[in-house]
């Protein structure tokens, strides 16, 4: 009986150490996995969102760009016709290039074939020196808006006996409009509320805006 005494308080002992273990390690063990997981999760996440937050920054740089782009090409082909602007934005040019005389007749928008976009056919003559007329060529390439010179015709000026240097320039050129409802009578823009040729609200077109801008020096 002795000897059984020890054995049973060691027993006893290591009885409760096991116990000890189960009710108080193993459960901080386990807390301790679950952070362990959650931290790793954590990280996966935050290279999930860097990785989301590049692409963000990227489509933001991509959509100003795209928006630049936008902005200039409603300059070059607007949303609708405005004449009068075809007209001062020509009349500004001959200034500049100091031609003797220009006059301009922009035609009726028509929808281009096969295009999401008006022609608006313009007739431009042109008085002046080889010079003035070759300036006014190369800033009407340069506009803002979007042209294009169909034809081009060129002979002696009216005062061509008096002063050989002149020149007469006879141009066809074209000018655009997104508006598929521009033309005769149409209300620029939305069909919507549209009555037809003559409605109300439609945008008169002139015919020709003559320009004399003087003699060169």
């Amino acid at each position: 009986m002795s000897r059984r005494g020890p054995l049973i308080a060691v027993a006893i002992g290591l009885g409760l150490v096991v116990l000890m273990v189960a009710a108080l390690i193993l459960p901080k063990a386990s807390q301790v996995r679950s952070r362990q997981k959650q931290v790793l999760q954590a990280k996966q996440d935050e290279q999930t969102l860097r990785v989301q937050l590049q692409e963000l920054k990227a489509d933001a740089k991509q959509a100003g760009a795209e928006h630049k782009a936008l902005a200039k090409l409603n300059r070059e082909v607007p949303p609708t016709a405005d004449l009068p602007g075809i007209i001062r934005l020509v009349n500004m040019v001959a200034d500049q290039s100091n031609v003797d005389f220009m006059v301009i007749a922009p035609g009726q928008p028509a929808a281009a074939s096969g295009s999401q976009a008006s022609v608006i056919p313009t007739q431009i003559t042109l008085i002046g020196h080889y010079f003035a007329i070759d300036q006014f060529l190369f800033r009407l390439e340069g506009l803002a808006r979007a042209s294009k010179v169909v034809s081009l015709q060129i002979g002696p000026g009216p005062q061509a006996t008096t002063d050989p240097g002149q020149i007469q320039v006879l141009l066809s050129a074209q000018f655009y409009t997104t508006d598929m409802n521009a033309g005769p009578g149409s209300i620029p823009g939305s069909t919507q509320g549209a009555t037809g040729s003559g409605s109300a609200g439609a945008t008169p077109i002139p015919s020709a805006s003559p320009s004399p801008t003087g003699s060169n020096p």
